[in-house]
């Protein structure tokens, strides 16, 4: 079995535009790239996702069909992970560096004796990173967050609750650095 998985192709295109829940002029996602379940993806104008994007758009609970959705203007660095069963929405003008991770769910360890992979995903928590939003590079965002508008998640990040409009955060676990009351 091992060997039959070893030479398994994965497929580095991403799909064509019409194949896209919605796709907005001028928008690209650089290959290689991975996208999984493009009809559950919309994709606003002007959007750029630069190469080495995985979209892993996965209906993991029957009848709880995902939705991720990337705003006007969007604009992502190399090697973006999205990990979405339920919903994750990327607003307008939000910004990310290389390697950032967003996932709404992650495979539960229910029982030590089965490898992660055949555990079974957890119910999604919602994700939203609000408008004009930063992630910087390796920063990581967990299930249940909202990133506020205009918020500045710093490199590496691991951000495990919600980042208020206009704020700073860095480290891990993510902590305030500056309010989003500061001018």
């Amino acid at each position: 079995m091992r060997a039959v998985q070893a030479n398994v192709r994965r497929d580095t295109t991403p799909p064509v535009p019409g194949r896209f829940a919605r796709w907005g002029e001028g928008s690209v996602i650089v290959p290689p790239a991975r996208v999984g379940r493009p009809d559950c993806i919309e994709v606003g104008p002007g959007v750029v996702l630069h190469e080495g994007a995985w979209l892993s758009v996965v209906e993991a609970h029957p009848g709880h069909r995902p939705k991720l959705v990337f705003g006007r203007g969007v604009r992502f660095g190399r090697s973006l992970s999205v990990a979405c069963i339920g919903e994750v929405v990327i607003e307008d003008d939000a910004m990310g560096s290389d390697d950032v991770f967003i996932g709404d769910c992650y495979h539960a360890y229910e029982d030590v004796d089965t490898p992660v992979l055949h555990q079974p995903m957890s119910w999604p928590r919602p994700v939203r990173i609000g408008r004009g939003a930063y992630l910087g590079a390796g920063a990581i965002i967990l299930p249940g967050v909202h990133v506020g508008d205009g918020a500045y998640v710093g490199e590496g990040a691991v951000v495990t609750r919600d980042v208020p409009p206009r704020a700073v955060v860095f480290g891990n676990p993510a902590r305030l650095v500056v309010s989003g009351n500061a001018s």
